[in-house]
């Protein structure tokens, strides 16, 4: 049975602009599509870092925090953690339903 396109690469191709693609569909590729993949992907690496950077800046003061909550949602220390849920469960109980906050 015939297939009629769609499937993976099968072959060699290529056209303006593009890079020769060879083999099955593996993404190999040679020629002038090469030279701007490599930009893109540094562009993208260098936006990636300076948003690891952003959110390594904006978030360090709240990691104490962040791992004290961790530490209840992993149930590390399951007395702190049981008094968590204890409480929470308490105050979602002492709240009138229709009340609003």
């Amino acid at each position: 049975m015939a297939s009629g396109g769609g499937g993976g690469n099968t072959g060699a191709s290529g056209g303006p602009g593009m890079g020769l693609s060879l083999g099955l569909g593996l993404g190999l590729s040679l020629g002038m599509g090469e030279a701007t993949g490599e930009a893109e992907e540094a562009a993208t690496a260098e936006a990636v870092g300076r948003l690891a950077t952003t959110l390594w800046l904006r978030l360090r003061s709240w990691e104490a925090v962040l791992a004290a909550a961790q530490r209840l949602l992993v149930w590390e220390k399951p007395l702190h953690s049981l008094v968590t849920a204890a409480a929470l469960n308490g105050l979602f109980c002492i709240i009138p339903r229709g009340a609003t906050l």
